[in-house]
């Protein structure tokens, strides 16, 4: 079977999250990666559409099989390549405890920060401390979370911390959680995050090249 391929954009919150994934796994080197630059309409090209018809990244193709959510894309790789590893979802209760994460993050979390941000690149919003309630709430919930384990789904490291951390990373740029005050824990995990020895790589660099694209639309 050929290897897997990976469309991508790392100023993608998702995308982001396939890439810790893949540095966690340690399986970098069985994926083929192709870049689709999305400020330059690279998603919109007629080939990708007809790959992916809602036209976003990540998409993972793996022979005949092709994913276009990032959520499923951690899922089948923990399956395919990690379940002799620490990421295995093979336990049932850890696979819904991790699965309900991933909705959150998907239904919650993503949804408020794509919300706050398109309106940026609109040019409908210019003052992002003025929109931030939504997320917020958001924060609030995660901490709560927290409040029942070390990381956001069990304790220990799991998937679903790569999908919430690359998306609150983001959702940071408006909403900053470092303060500790309101959300202490969210703010100490958040921390144990960073210190990931593939995070810089894998989801700031990614990330900083986002907050160029925000800082300039923000003007």
């Amino acid at each position: 079977m050929p290897n897997p391929v990976l469309y991508y954009d790392d100023i993608s919150p998702p995308v982001r999250s396939v890439l810790l994934t893949l540095a966690a796994l340690g399986i970098k080197d069985k994926v083929d990666f192709k870049w689709i630059d999305l400020f330059s309409r690279g998603h919109l090209e007629e080939s990708f559409v007809e790959l992916n018809p809602l036209h976003t990244v990540p998409v993972l193709q793996h022979d005949d099989l092709i994913l276009t959510d990032s959520h499923a894309i951690l899922m089948y790789l923990c399956d395919e390549y990690g379940m002799d590893s620490p990421f295995s979802l093979k336990d049932p209760k850890k696979r819904a405890r991790v699965h309900n994460r991933l909705c959150f993050n998907n239904a919650v979390l993503f949804r408020r920060d794509s919300e706050l941000f398109q309106q940026v690149f609109r040019g409908t919003i210019k003052n992002l401390s003025e929109h931030t309630k939504p997320i917020e709430e958001a924060f609030d919930y995660l901490e709560s979370y927290l409040n029942e384990s070390s990381f956001v789904a069990c304790d220990e490291l799991t998937i679903a911390d790569f999908s919430i951390v690359a998306t609150l990373s983001t959702a940071e740029i408006a909403c900053p959680v470092n303060d500790g005050i309101r959300w202490p824990r969210l703010a100490a995990w958040y921390g144990k995050m960073k210190l990931l020895p593939y995070y810089e790589t894998e989801n700031q660099i990614g990330l900083d090249k986002l907050k160029m694209k925000i800082k300039a639309a923000l003007g």
